[in-house]
């Protein structure tokens, strides 16, 4: 998303408006430079206002992307709950979700990098913490339904714990949005792909001796 040109705060700006675009600014900037390297300034500079206008809404950096991962928490989690609220089996539902975790990307392309930085530099940042301790918790309850919805269903074998499947959807995951920050598009589309198709029990060939 690119930052108007003019700077200042805009003439009768709509409030909520101007404050989804210093996030979006701080989520682009992030993602390119790192939160340790990104001052407030330049994420005033690259949404397009001066550093009065961006402290009016957020007091400091820390705030701000706390307030703009939980936004993206928000809206992403809604998303997915939302893919995955149809009939099906848990592989078909789980499959629903990479789908619409792709349009996720597609539709903020800065958001993977901006997530995997901000999860990676909240161990030197402990104030950032509590967000993503936030979004953990949410990923793991949307998990915890879909299995629990699956063991109900007969779908989990015995002697399987439910928990070790959260686990195992929760690394899927997380694995494929580090790869999505740190490589092509087209390579995380392939991933995804390979891994609906490791799950449909298509992608392998077993070979009997």
């Amino acid at each position: 998303m690119s930052a108007p040109a003019r700077m200042g705060r805009p003439v009768n700006a709509d409030g909520e408006r101007t404050r989804r675009r210093i996030m979006s600014a701080a989520m682009d900037y992030i993602a390119e430079v790192g939160y340790a390297k990104a001052t407030m300034k330049s994420i005033a500079e690259q949404a397009g206002l001066t550093s009065a206008a961006i402290y009016h809404y957020f007091p400091s950096k820390v705030e701000l992307v706390t307030a703009t991962l939980n936004a993206l928490i928000d809206e992403v989690m809604v998303r997915l709950a939302r893919a995955v609220d149809v009939p099906g089996t848990l592989r078909q539902r789980f499959i629903a979700l990479l789908d619409e975790a792709i349009a996720c990307v597609r539709d903020y392309p800065s958001v993977a990098r901006f997530d995997a930085t901000v999860y990676l530099e909240s161990a030197r940042y402990p104030n950032l913490g509590a967000a993503v301790a936030r979004r953990q918790r949410a990923e793991e309850t949307l998990y915890s339904r879909l299995v629990a919805d699956a063991v109900a269903a007969g779908e989990v074998s015995a002697g399987i714990d439910p928990q070790s499947v959260v686990d195992m959807l929760t690394s899927l995951t997380w694995g494929l949005t580090h790869l999505s920050a740190t490589a092509t598009d087209d390579r995380h589309r392939a991933a995804v792909r390979a891994t609906e198709a490791l799950l449909a029990g298509i992608l392998l060939v077993e070979h009997n001796d």
